[in-house]
Parts: C-alpha cells; sequence; structure tokens
C-alpha cells in the first residue's frame, strides 16, 4: 500500500508522544525509577536515607538531560555508607545527566565515581550542590573520582576529611570544578594521568592537606590546566604542586601559607621521561607565605622556564626563574581574604580584572561552562562619569541573580564600593545617588577610578553566594578660567 503525505502526517499525529516526566523516588525504588528514566525525565528523590547504587548506561540528551535532584534541598538525601562500602555512588558510562544535591557519607575508598561500565567513560554529566565526606583514613581514599570522562561540571560541591584526595581526575578533558570547597585531608584537588583542558574556579581550599592543589602527575603529561579566582589557606607542606606538568597556569589565585617549612610552589616530576615538567605560569597572585616560595628537586625538571609575572608576595621571594612586574608588601588579608591594603588589591583571587582574564580560557570546557554560567550570579557594576556640581546615578539592576533547578534566584543585597579600596561598605542598593562633592569627600579626584559592585544572593541550601563586578568612574575636571573665558567669548560671538 502507498500511503499519501497527508496519511502518514494524519497516523503519526494519533501516536502518542513520550513526554518528559516528574518521578518522585525513595530509597526504595530510586534504583528502578534512575532505569525508567529517559531524556527530560526529573527524579526527584525524597528525603531518607540511601546505600550503594551502580548507576550504569544511562543517557540524556544534549539538549535535554536526565536530573536527579533532592525533592527538599534544606532536608536532602543522604547516601550513608556507614564505613562498610568501598564506593558510595558508581555513575558508569552515562552522559547527559544532572545530580543536584546528593549527600554521600562513610564511603571508605570513593566518595562519588564518574567512570566505564566497560565501554566509553561517563561525559557530559554535572554534579551541583553535591556533598562528600569520607572517613579519616589512609591510602588511596577520594572523595570524588573521575576516570577518563570528558565535558563534566562539579558547581558547588563539598569535599570533606579525605584520606587522598578530594578531586582526583585521571585522564579527564574538558572538566570544570567551580565555586567547590575542600576540607581537609591529603590533597585538594590532583588532576593527573593525561588530563587537559581542565578549568578551576572560584574555589576554597581550607587546610586542604600535603598538597593543596595539583597540576599533573601518575606518569603521564598533563596539559593546558588553568587555575583561576581560588583562595587556599592553611599551614601545608606545599599549596601548588607542577609535576608532570606542561603549559598549566596558576593565576589570579589567593595563598596563605604559613606553614614555616612549607612551600608556595613545588616542582618536580612523577614517572615521565621526557619532556621535563616545564613551562608552565604562576601570575597575578597575591601570596602570604611563612616558608619558601619554591621547592624544586632537578631530576627531570626544568624551572628556568616557568613564567613567573605580577605576583604580590608578603616576602621577597627565590625563584628560578626572573619575574616581571612582582611585588612585595603586606597585603593585610582580611577575614574574607580580601587585601586590605590597597597596593595589593589587583592581585589574587578578587583582582578586578580576574574575571576578564577568565573569560580567555573557557572554550576549553566550553560544555560546562555554559551551564556554570547558567547558576553563577553576575554583579553588573556599569561605568559613568560626574562632573562638577552634578550628580550620578549608580545603577546595579541589569546584574544576573542566576538559576537552580528550584527557580530563578534573586538578588537579596547590593553593596558598592566607589573609592576603590576594595571594600564593599560606600552605598547600598540597586541604585544609588550621588554627588560630585561627596565623591570628592571620599578622596575622588579628577580621572578614571575603579569601582565595584557586590551582589548577594542565598541559593536553595541556605548558602549565602556573592559576586563582584568593577567599572570605572570618570570624574571630569572643573573648567579653568581660561575655558571660561573662551567659552563666554563663543557665546557672544553666537549671539551676533
Amino acid at each position: 500500500m502507498k500511503w499519501s503525505p497527508f496519511v502518514l502526517l494524519s497516523v503519526l499525529a494519533l501516536c502518542p508522544v513520550a513526554e518528559a516526566a516528574d518521578r518522585l523516588a525513595n530509597p526504595g525504588n530510586f534504583a528502578n525509577q534512575f532505569a525508567a528514566a529517559g531524556p527530560g525525565d526529573r527524579i526527584l528523590l525524597a528525603p531518607g536515607t540511601y546505600g550503594h547504587y551502580w548507576l550504569a548506561n544511562k543517557h540524556g540528551a544534549p539538549d535535554s538531560l536526565i536530573e536527579v535532584v533532592a525533592q527538599d534541598p534544606m532536608n536532602r538525601p543522604v547516601f550513608d555508607l556507614g564505613g562498610v562500602s568501598s564506593e558510595g555512588i558508581q555513575i558508569a558510562s552515562c552522559s547527559y545527566i544532572l545530580f543536584d544535591g546528593l549527600v554521600v557519607r562513610g564511603a571508605t575508598e570513593e566518595g562519588i565515581h564518574l567512570q566505564s561500565a566497560g565501554g566509553p567513560a561517563s561525559h557530559h554529566i554535572i554534579m551541583k550542590n553535591c556533598s562528600v565526606t569520607m572517613p579519616s583514613t589512609s591510602g588511596n581514599t577520594d572523595n570524588w573520582k573521575s576516570d577518563y570522562t570528558s565535558d563534566t561540571l562539579f558547581y558547588n560541591c563539598t569535599a570533606e576529611v579525605n584520606g587522598d584526595c578530594g578531586f582526583d581526575f585521571m585522564g579527564t578533558t574538558g572538566g570544570l570544578i567551580m565555586r567547590s570547597t575542600m576540607i581537609g585531608g591529603n590533597c585538594g584537588i590532583h588532576a593527573k594521568n593525561g588530563s587537559y583542558n581542565m578549568g578551576f574556579y572560584k574555589n576554597f581550599f581550607d587546610n586542604a592537606g600535603e598538597r593543596n592543589f595539583q597540576f599533573g602527575g601518575n606518569g603521564l603529561y598533563n596539559h593546558h590546566q588553568i587555575a583561576m579566582g581560588n583562595v587556599l589557606v592553611g599551614a601545608s607542606p606545599q599549596s601548588v604542586v607542577y609535576t608532570t606538568a606542561r603549559y598549566d597556569e596558576f593565576r589570579y589565585n589567593t595563598i596563605r601559607n604559613l606553614q614555616p617549612g612549607g612551600a608556595v610552589i613545588r616542582i618536580l616530576n612523577e614517572g615521565a621521561a621526557t619532556p621535563p615538567t616545564g613551562d608552565n605560569a604562576f601570575a597575578n597572585n597575591l601570596i602570604e607565605y611563612a616558608g619558601a616560595a619554591v621547592a624544586y628537586p632537578g631530576s627531570n625538571t626544568d624551572p628556568a622556564s616557568f613564567t613567573f609575572a605580577d605576583n604580590f608576595w608578603s616576602k621577597a621571594p627565590s625563584l628560578p626563574a626572573p619575574e616581571t612586574g612582582g611585588v612585595v608588601g603586606n597585603p593585610g588579608l582580611d577575614a574574607t581574604w580580601h587585601p586590605a591594603n590597597p597596593a595589593a588589591r589587583d592581585y589574587g583571587a578578587y583582582a578586578p580584572d580576574m574575571e576578564t582574564a577568565w573569560d580567555a580560557y573557557t572554550s576549553r570546557f566550553a560544555w560546562a561552562w555554559s551551564y556554570a554560567r547558567q547558576y553563577e550570579p553576575r554583579a553588573e557594576c556599569g561605568s559613568y562619569q560626574v562632573a562638577p556640581g552634578g550628580t550620578v546615578v549608580f545603577d546595579g539592576r541589569g546584574s544576573y541573580a542566576g538559576t537552580s533547578s528550584y527557580g530563578d534566584y534573586s538578588i537579596d543585597g547590593y553593596e558598592w564600593d566607589l573609592d576603590g579600596d576594595g571594600l564593599f561598605g560606600d552605598a547600598v542598593g540597586a541604585t544609588v545617588a550621588m554627588g560630585y562633592d561627596e565623591l570628592a569627600g571620599m578622596g575622588l579626584t579628577e580621572g578614571p577610578h575603579d569601582i565595584g559592585l557586590r551582589i548577594r544572593i542565598n541559593n536553595e541550601l541556605g548558602q549565602v553566594v556573592y559576586d563582584e563586578g568593577w567599572g570605572t568612574l570618570t570624574v571630569v575636571p572643573e573648567p579653568s578660567l581660561t575655558a571660561l573665558l573662551l567659552l563666554g567669548a563663543f557665546a557672544c560671538r553666537r549671539r551676533r
């Protein structure tokens, strides 16, 4: 039989079309609900205590993720292994899935493990608002393990009390770890075994072990990784390690390492014969430290090939290569790790130029960044001009609050830095009107000045999140007597 196009379309219109669905899951049926989910489906995990799960061979679609989301973000599902299971959640050969609001406790080897189920490794996975707490154990125990994955985003995740590493990446590419927190353990982040095109942005390392942050290791060269906007605090033997690493960059980060025998940077090689560890960069950072600036054994490393540029050091460093633009002084870090010293404000995690510099790297992990931009609040400060006798209206209403699995955020506060000292205490409000004389009283003289806006949101977990944006205020000079006379002469000529 030959079907006409009209008849065929009519038959297709009568066929049922699968629609995305919300699926309510609990500890008794989560595995079945996950197995049955398709692109666009949303699994709402009820509060309760869950155990170990092997989640394998499940795929959403590029424009239609499967979502596994805490039903109540203030009462999240807890995957409690009680110290009797080596793995918490294993996500194997899966793709295009979002996990949001999971809590994992008590696994003895890996808390959450992205891996393969015998086929391709997992890819295009988002972990958001997830927390993994490990027992205080020794050996190869990681809060998060990611084996040979690609295009992954870890946003606002927490790794606490780990034996080996908070985030351990093996041969991964296109990954972004952003606004996440590492607490305790032996190592905060470790991207090794051939990992490349990785980004580490706006994370917080709180006494994160012997090596707070490590580029590379494990025998294969790791390259083209970028760490920016991170804060690393606590006494540590090594804050930043470059090992078996090339073309990796640590820029615009803030370090406070007060261990007398420690080192800010360590350069070494682990397992690779050639080429040596080298051609990496350490630039634009703000460093308060008590020990050495750099520790480097000579075996298969090329410290002289490193780029050191535009760092602010609390004491003069001894470096293996000349630094351009380095500054020495007391940064005066406050409780939020901002520098109180105005001379240090252009360095480190909160420098005005940091976010603009970051934009140059985001194509390396474009898929992950496209989602992070949706979640991330953005303060839009704007640029302004004011003249003698005039008034300027600072307007932050173009700022973006971000979005979540439960709807859009709202901005709960606007705080302005109008005198460029890096402190957001000069005015509050979405819009602020201020006169020339008032600004002059803050010490603003003729010419351009950096100004800043900090916005505040409260996310679904009850956490306060800030973002800072920067702009320019140009103070126009008062006309000189000569200029006024010329203006008057011109007006007279116009009246003739």
